[in-house]
């Protein structure tokens, strides 16, 4: 049986899933997170999959230039990973592993609600460069949290800050959520009144066309004062320049995202956004790592396996995005 080479990025397999898949014919050529797009095309010559789980993406120019059969997106988010049309337009498939790491997510999210609101990250820094300073935070108990997407990510937070804070829950969905409604309370209203109306916002809707932008000047700036921000879905949702301004203006006091507008992130010296200048009372920041957990990672290596399996068995991938 002649074996298929599929090339992993930043390689988060064990060796027994490296074992499990070369029994099925396919060798896994271990990546570098981050080896630019001359070397990703050369490393993917020989290889019919790629499967991306670092930097580098499945650009038009990767995809035009190998001969790649299938594409998987480790993680949910592929959309800034995977040129879809050049794909479509080569007859690539392309796969991810949805919801593999929601509860992670929803984890990270609440994580950096709590940094936000306490300004532990800020705090810490003060204290490592020699200045006592004290700041008032303020509680979460009984204040509002309102969810731009209430899917599943969105429902894990809701359920975790409703019970362990008692907040109130507003969100924003295409569906009434019942059972959420039912659970925990949560009220569904417009977007305006979401963000008018809540201490803490939490955006975890999908990218897609219309969703780009979803948050900008006019929501940002009906923010109350002391409201936090926290994005642990695409950056592209917030307006940036908006977002920006809205910080400089104290519309809001303090945004946290788990991705940006470029990624890996650019030094300060050449932010397009200048939101990396900010100080971290301002923005905080972590490199697109919600997802990254132990259990998460266990959770999407057995859905990339799947993936391969049944594109090698049915000529499709099981969890197929397009």
């Amino acid at each position: 049986m002649e074996m298929k080479k599929a090339l992993f990025t930043e390689c988060l397999f064990s060796e027994s899933d490296i074992e499990s898949l070369r029994r099925v014919g396919v060798e896994v050529i271990k990546g570098s997170s981050s080896m630019g797009e001359d070397k990703l095309i050369e490393e993917l010559q020989s290889c019919s999959i790629f499967i991306i789980g670092g930097a580098d993406k499945a650009s038009e120019r990767v995809i035009n230039s190998t001969n790649l059969e299938l594409i998987i997106f480790y993680g949910t988010g592929y959309e800034n990973y995977v040129d879809m049309e050049a794909a479509n337009k080569k007859g690539v498939l392309v796969c991810n592993t949805p919801k593999a790491n929601a509860y992670t997510v929803a984890e990270h999210a609440v994580a950096l609600i709590l940094d936000a609101v306490k300004q532990i990250t800020h705090l810490n820094n003060s204290v490592k460069t020699e200045q006592w300073q004290r700041r008032d935070t303020w509680n979460l108990e009984g204040k509002t949290l309102g969810i731009v997407g209430m899917g599943t990510i969105g429902g894990y937070i809701a359920g975790i800050m409703s019970r362990a804070f008692k907040m109130k829950i507003l969100y924003v969905s295409r569906e009434n959520k019942v059972d959420y409604e039912k659970e925990f309370g949560a009220t569904k209203v417009d977007l305006p009144t979401l963000m008018s109306s809540s201490d803490v916002v939490s955006v975890n809707a999908s990218y897609s066309d219309q969703t780009v932008n979803m948050i900008g000047e006019k929501e940002l700036f009906s923010m109350k004062p002391e409201s936090v921000l926290v994005c642990t879905s695409r950056a592209e949702l917030v307006n940036p320049e908006a977002l920006k301004k809205a910080l400089d203006m104290n519309k809001l006091s303090v945004a946290a995202f788990d991705s940006y507008y470029q990624e890996p992130a650019p030094t300060k010296e050449n932010d397009t956004w200048g939101l990396l200048s900010l100080p971290d009372n301002k923005f905080i920041i972590t490199p697109h790592t919600a997802y990254g957990s132990k259990e998460a990672k266990e959770n999407m290596n057995s859905m990339v396996i799947e993936n391969i399996k049944s594109f090698l068995e049915k000529n499709q991938p099981k969890y197929k995005v397009a």
